[in-house]
């Protein structure tokens, strides 16, 4: 029984958008049915956040995982591909600035 709520928590509210006044107004209402005891319900508030916390993680994972796919895809430069230009850029600056001093002396 706990488990079917605890996914309807999960759809019901968002796991995105679980906070812990949510969880636990959700939880007192699941004692006042008697679907959990008064015992329970600090564990169960916890455990809830928690796979609210791992669903968030996950679902920011797979928008990660799709942009880095749509960046690649559109042939966009990524920060690395831009930190690496700007590392050669500076070498080639300092060769620059060693061959005016050269050509200076």
């Amino acid at each position: 029984m706990f488990e079917h709520s605890r996914k309807a928590i999960l759809l019901g509210l968002g796991a995105l958008e679980l906070t812990r006044e949510k969880v636990e107004s959700f939880v007192d209402e699941l004692v006042k049915r008697g679907e959990a005891s008064a015992k329970e319900k600090t564990g169960l508030v916890d455990e809830l956040l928690k796979a609210a916390e791992e669903e968030e993680k996950k679902a920011m994972e797979k928008i990660s995982s799709a942009l880095k796919g749509a960046i690649s895809e559109l042939g966009l430069a990524t920060k690395e591909d831009l930190q690496g230009i700007e590392r050669r850029l500076e070498r080639i600056e300092r060769r620059l600035a060693e061959e005016e001093t050269d050509a200076s002396e």
